[in-house]
């Protein structure tokens, strides 16, 4: 199980997300979140969301549906179950 370990401001932008944004995984040091329209951002160290690039939207949908990494403060990350390649 993937573990990353979260900024301050990072844990911020995730408590003030809207409820229906999703925490769906991990992109080396920062959470990917998937927006109600389907879009994947990222919430980067200082706490700003930002599109995701293509290459962390490849290694998303590349892990097994069964994977799942925890962000700390108990926050876990689903893999989604379908494509998000553009």
């Amino acid at each position: 199980m993937e573990t990353l370990t979260l900024t301050d401001q990072q844990g911020l932008c995730i408590a003030e997300l809207p409820e229906d944004y999703r925490v769906v995984g991990i992109d080396r040091s920062a959470p990917l979140v998937r927006k109600p329209t389907g879009e994947l951002m990222r919430i980067q160290q200082d706490g700003r969301l930002t599109t995701a690039t293509i290459t962390a939207k490849a290694r998303l949908t590349a892990r097994r549906p069964d994977q799942v990494g925890r962000v700390d403060g108990d926050v876990m990350a689903s893999t989604p179950y379908t494509s998000v390649m553009d």
